[in-house]
């Protein structure tokens, strides 16, 4: 898979402010990012997982905790029965 390196700057105190693991910050941005883009109907809850790099048991917990409501597609289940298929 190509990817893309995006580089910005973050104010500490923002980071802080928002619980940001200064110790793994880049894996914190990611996850929000993944996030972010699933509430916003961007992508799939399977995508969701495998951009932030979390189970789906982690999301959902995730989810719950930043009150985002699910949205389970046609799309989702079948990505998730395909999955499951090939296990």
């Amino acid at each position: 898979m190509n990817t893309l390196s995006v580089k910005f700057e973050l104010p500490t105190m923002l980071a802080s402010q928002v619980g940001l693991n200064f110790d793994n910050i880049s894996f914190d941005v990611k996850k929000m990012f993944a996030l972010f883009l699933y509430e916003h109907k961007r992508i799939s809850l399977s995508k969701s997982c495998e951009i932030g790099g979390f189970s789906q048991w982690e999301f959902f917990e995730m989810n719950r905790q930043l009150g985002i409501p699910m949205q389970y597609t046609q799309e989702d289940l079948r990505e998730d029965t395909e999955k499951l298929s090939n296990v």
